[in-house]
């Protein structure tokens, strides 16, 4: 999670980025999370939120391999795709935070506060690899679903209420990551398994 800043050109691989080492594969890195986007502009946000974070927060603090000014999660959906540098890279599904962020920060309840204001972030699979420079532009080539953004996708994710027609979109949703759409897919049969066997006894 202690990310640097580089000053060169470095490779984006289907497996990630050149150098950038995942300690626990079962819930980190993958094809489905090659990069972690975390917007720059929320650090003002948890600079204010927590005191001991003023002199921590700087790029890749929240374990990020990119971050922007100009996106947040509001503005980019799911299945989103976009140039970076030589590389295409495809949104795939919200960053779940983690509590490393707790342990690395020294602040408990930092990952629970990220995930109940929606402050979370997003990751990203490599469609084309290609090498990646500091200062790249991101460009915004294909939007497949717009109504499904990533702030969307983290409250329907949070919400336990959710109807069962947008259980069902999103669990077939085509790209959305394999992991949230069998959660939607479970939740999903879940319920109707419930109904059906209260029905039984109706």
């Amino acid at each position: 999670m202690d990310k640097h800043a580089s000053a060169g050109p470095l490779w984006l691989g289907m497996a990630g980025l050149q150098g950038d080492r995942v300690a626990d594969q079962r819930f980190h890195g993958g094809p489905e999370r090659t990069l972690c986007h975390y917007p720059t502009q929320h650090y003002v946000y948890w600079a204010q939120r927590f005191a001991q974070l003023r002199t921590r927060l700087g790029l890749g603090a929240f374990g990020e391999n990119l971050g922007s000014e100009q996106l947040d999660e509001a503005q980019v959906c799911i299945g989103d795709r976009l140039r970076w540098g030589g590389a295409l890279i495809e949104v795939s599904q919200p960053r779940s935070p983690c509590i490393r962020l707790d342990s690395r920060h020294g602040v408990r309840g930092l990952a629970r506060e990220l995930s109940a204001s929606g402050r979370i972030g997003w990751l990203y699979r490599t469609i084309e690899e290609g090498h990646v420079r500091p200062g790249d532009a991101l460009q915004l080539l294909e939007r497949p679903h717009p109504g499904v953004s990533v702030t969307h996708l983290w409250r329907c994710f949070l919400d336990p209420g959710l109807a069962d027609e947008t259980l069902l979109q999103l669990a077939e949703l085509p790209r959305l990551a394999t992991h949230y759409r069998a959660i939607f897919r479970q939740r999903y049969d879940a319920r109707r398994g419930h109904r059906d066997q209260r029905d039984l006894f109706d």
